[in-house]
């Protein structure tokens, strides 16, 4: 019986010196997942051109004086996404000024606002 109990309380001992996986802290980054690289194309260009005045992820930041990206994507679907970026490229769209995007920067664009509809 004694023997059975040193063996549970090495046991319970044991147990508890294990470190349990830690969760991310809050505000910490988490690993994006791997963007196909016209998606990636249109993030890389998202935060040199747009990040500041777009949220452009889920953490990313921004002036958030237009839309978040997310937003966006929930609204357009990808063929209304590039209307959007042919009329905002040639006329800009309220407080929005013309901003010059490639038909190739438009795909990009396009593809990475597909990777952010998940909620």
């Amino acid at each position: 019986m004694a023997r059975r109990l040193a063996v549970w309380l090495a046991a319970a001992a044991l147990a508890g010196c294990a470190t349990p996986a830690s969760k991310p802290e809050r505000g910490a980054l988490a690993a994006a997942p791997a963007l196909d690289p016209s998606a990636q194309r249109g993030h890389d260009l998202a935060a040199r051109r747009c990040a500041g005045c777009h949220e452009i992820g889920e953490d990313d930041g921004g002036a958030a004086e237009g839309p978040a990206f997310r937003t966006l994507a929930r609204r357009y679907n990808s063929l209304s996404l590039r209307g959007r970026f042919a009329e905002i490229s040639a006329h800009g769209f309220d407080r929005m000024p013309p901003i010059s995007f490639s038909k190739s920067e438009a795909d990009d664009l396009t593809a990475y606002l597909g990777t952010l509809h998940a909620p």
